[in-house]
């Protein structure tokens, strides 16, 4: 049995996509013997709470650090270090999981360390530990921000510096995969590729057949990269009457002014957030489901993919050819393709879908049982058997 410290700021009751990642290996390590200590940040640093990932196991130790919201403190720590970035809602709590850290490897040793996070936080903490006592150590980035694939954002540099101090490192698609060598020159063996996958209850969720055309996309959207204008422009001229919903964001600016535009604005509707499991549900019961991945994100595959393939539901993808997300669904029968950017091939696209009858897939197929068992695997040959050499 190995000591693993676990480093993820954000973890259940945390909500949130990547949040099912972290629960479900934690989760698989503990199951299969090893001893993990999560450590973690306090609730009240946490903007959604979703207690449906909660889960307890002898082998499995939660500890909470308490940290200060980073919002009450930003303007005062910009004053004294005007060079601060605030990207990372984590960078007061560092310091005091830091501290934590030390303390329980000196009360029962650590054989190996784990951090999971886009950002840098998590790693900087795993660094810091990783550094004091010489352990391995394994960096899983998710799906990065944006700027960690733009040369000129000053924090890519930072971003990179962690990374290549890391036992091993782990992404979620190849052409993440390829970046990341570039830039920190190491093979393509020091760097795995461990895909998302979604809960198995998506694998499960009855399917009803709706009595409307209703559309939905559900988590964050952004006026760069992820932009639902367009989406919206195609719906409103669309001559049968589709319905548009979106769960999770409230419009942006830009948004709002095209909806006291529209010819039908009746047919655009937002939510805000909702828990994992009530999304699943009106996911499993609406026609079909959007995805929307601009250039920016083209490197990424957001986790939420897996959870419509498992729902055997149509799918709008609306991104650009050569992303990692039209890589990853090319071949995926359920799913029909839009150019970024492009009404008229959304249009097209919605066609094809109003005419499609769900094709049977492995729902299974697309749980996190596979993700967490590769993640296992990689860790036992990359990182845990450099501790026992």
């Amino acid at each position: 049995m190995s000591f693993i410290l676990f480093v993820s700021a954000e973890f259940p009751p945390c909500g949130g996509g990547g949040v099912g990642r972290v629960s479900a290996i934690a989760r698989h390590l503990a199951d299969t013997g090893h001893h993990v200590t999560v450590i973690t940040a306090s609730e009240n640093n946490y903007s959604i709470l979703d207690s449906s990932l909660l889960y307890e196991h002898p082998n499995l130790q939660v500890v909470r650090v308490y940290s200060p919201l980073i919002k009450t403190w930003q303007w005062r720590l910009k004053k004294i270090f005007p060079f601060i970035n605030f990207d990372d809602n984590y960078i007061l709590w560092r310091a005091f999981a830091i501290k934590k850290a030390k303390k329980l490897h000196r009360k029962i040793p650590f054989d190996a360390v784990i951090s999971s996070y886009p950002f840098v936080s998590n790693h900087a903490v795993a660094y810091a530990i990783v550094k004091a006592f010489s352990l391995p150590w394994c960096a899983d980035y998710r799906d990065p921000p944006w700027w960690m694939y733009s040369d000129t954002h000053k924090q890519q540099n930072q971003f990179f510096n962690y990374a290549k101090y890391a036992t091993h490192n782990i992404v979620t698609t190849p052409n993440a995969k390829m970046l990341l060598s570039n830039k920190l020159s190491v093979a393509n063996s020091d760097i795995s590729v461990v895909q998302n996958g979604c809960s198995p209850v998506a694998a499960t969720m009855v399917l009803s057949k709706p009595v409307e055309f209703e559309f939905l996309h559900s988590g964050s959207f952004y006026e760069v990269g992820r932009d639902i204008n367009d989406l919206i422009k195609a719906v409103d001229v669309f001559p049968n009457p589709i319905k548009l919903s979106f769960i999770g964001d409230a419009p942006y600016p830009s948004t709002k002014s095209l909806l006291t535009k529209m010819v039908h604005p009746e047919r655009v509707s937002f939510t805000g957030y909702m828990s994992s499991t009530e999304v699943l549900t009106i996911s499993a019961a609406t026609y079909a489901l959007v995805v929307i991945q601009g250039p920016l994100f083209t490197n990424q595959v957001p986790g939420k993919v897996y959870e419509y393939l498992a729902l055997q539901k149509p799918i709008l993808v609306i991104t650009n050819k050569g992303s990692s997300t039209y890589q990853v669904l090319t071949k995926e029968p359920n799913v029909f393709f839009a150019e970024y950017g492009d009404v008229n091939s959304i249009q097209q696209a919605i066609v094809m879908i109003l005419q499609h009858k769900a094709v049977d897939v492995d729902r299974n197929s697309y749980t996190r049982d596979k993700m967490v068992e590769q993640f296992s695997m990689v860790l036992h040959t990359n990182v845990f058997n450099i501790n026992q050499s």
